[in-house]
């Protein structure tokens, strides 16, 4: 008779040993999937600072901006008045923006508005 009770028993224990494991992968994964988004969120907004400050100084040496990675796009929104050249170059990821640069310096007379992408 104590048999089967017992069997039942460690059925029961089994069952919910495997329920807990399930519950505690669920959770890992989860993390898991939480860290590669924020993983891909740094690394695309390290590669927008990046190509902001680059285009940035370029253009105020009025040289060639940097080569643009597949999927972002450099948009400079920047005009001259009064000897000085202001204004932003926003860096998208597949059409979302990642990141606005605000700019300006005294333009030497090598400025000349251009908008990059």
């Amino acid at each position: 008779m104590n048999g089967p009770k017992r069997a039942n028993l460690f059925l029961i224990e089994l069952l919910f040993n495997l329920f807990i494991f399930a519950l505690c992968a669920a959770v890992c994964v989860g993390l898991l999937v939480h860290a590669r988004r924020m993983s891909l969120e740094s690394t695309r907004l390290t590669q927008a600072v990046y190509l902001a400050q680059s285009t940035a100084e370029a253009m105020r040496l009025g040289q060639h901006g940097p080569d643009v990675p597949q999927g972002y796009e450099i948009v400079p929104t920047l005009s001259a008045s009064g000897g000085l050249v202001s204004g932003e170059i926003a860096v998208a990821y597949e059409g979302q923006s990642v990141y606005t640069l605000s700019v300006a310096w005294v333009d030497d007379g090598s400025f000349e508005e251009v908008t990059t992408r």
